[in-house]
């Protein structure tokens, strides 16, 4: 029989509560600050039209740099309430392969009952998580809450996925990119982090699978991310986006599915901008701006990238620019 330390949980779920509390403040002020620098773009839009190109791209630079920070702390608080809940006790403990059925897509839904509602605490607490599932060393799904999206599985094994091999590869938190949930048939964006022994740890290589117990894993929403670049204050003829390592788009300041900058690349998932030089150049960890054509359309492109331990993705704002007495200015 497990033995189970209470004490252990109770202070994780304080700490792990004033964790979300801080860090919740941190993302409010760092969307106020977005607000506002989106304000002091907006109301020079006059001198833009002037040819005041240069005020453009410092203000629009700016407010990259600060979706580019507000996207990594958001990834940050989720790294680490990830992994203070990988550190409880009773998660670590070893998990009973023999509860998996086939036909529950992992085991049954009256099946390790106090760690699924430790799930859905979690998912109560933080509403940047959808879903957060617990995977067997070999890919194999254990349980998943809610356990409706464990119901709707079309599939049992996770090891061909990117985040499952980024987390066993590095003994790391790993962020994946964007892939068609094998739940809800949506986009989805997953992070993980491997659970070790509880008397190992990932500090040595061999650690990485030798000792490895299952996988922690948690769905970023992404309807989230796109609320938050719809409230920004951005002009109609303007698109902020968040786009993976692969250039998914993963969401975007625009609603509208006609968009150029949406339906760039017309994957199943949205946009694609893999093509686009600014993609190249954010991808590889820089900083900067770009004039690039889209679809007959020439385009300011500002971008930043998002560094989240192995992974990068970037944020970039597009800006259509006018042709007027042969000198470039911003529409």
């Amino acid at each position: 029989m497990r033995r189970i330390s209470y004490i252990q949980i109770f202070f994780s779920f304080i700490l792990l509560i004033g964790t979300i509390s801080f860090l919740k403040f941190q993302d409010d002020r760092m969307f106020e600050r977005i607000i506002a620098q989106e304000d002091i773009s907006i109301n020079n839009n006059s001198l833009l039209q002037n040819n005041q190109t240069e005020v453009s791209i410092h203000n629009k630079n700016t407010i990259v740099q600060l979706l580019a920070n507000h996207l990594e702390t958001k990834l940050n608080k989720s790294a680490i309430i990830l992994k203070i809940v990988s550190d409880i006790p009773q998660i670590r403990a070893l998990p009973n392969a023999s509860l998996i059925n086939p036909s529950f897509h992992g085991i049954p839904k009256d099946a390790e009952i106090q760690n699924r509602q430790i799930f859905q605490n979690i998912l109560s607490i933080d509403k940047d998580f959808e879903v957060i599932s617990y995977l067997m060393p070999n890919g194999d799904m254990y349980f998943q809450e809610p356990y409706s999206r464990q119901e709707n599985l079309t599939r049992d094994n996770f090891a061909l996925r990117d985040y499952y091999k980024g987390a066993v590869s590095t003994g790391d938190t790993y962020l994946g990119n964007v892939i068609i949930s094998a739940s809800s048939g949506l986009p989805s964006v997953l992070m993980s982090i491997p659970l070790y022994s509880a008397n190992e740890s990932s500090s040595s290589e061999a650690n990485h699978t030798e000792n490895l117990i299952g996988l922690l894993g948690a769905n970023q929403g992404i309807s989230k991310f796109n609320k938050f670049l719809q409230s920004l204050p951005i002009s109609k003829n303007e698109t902020a986006i968040y786009v993976d390592n692969n250039g998914q788009i993963i969401a975007s300041s625009s609603s509208s599915p006609s968009s150029p900058i949406n339906k760039q690349g017309q994957s199943n998932a949205g946009g694609n901008i893999s093509s686009l030089q600014s993609f190249k150049d954010v991808i590889s960890g820089k900083s900067g701006y770009n004039i690039e054509n889209i679809n007959n359309k020439d385009m300011l492109i500002v971008y930043a990238p998002v560094k989240f331990k192995s992974t990068i993705w970037g944020v970039l704002f597009f800006s259509p620019l006018s042709n007027d007495n042969n000198n470039k200015s911003i529409t």
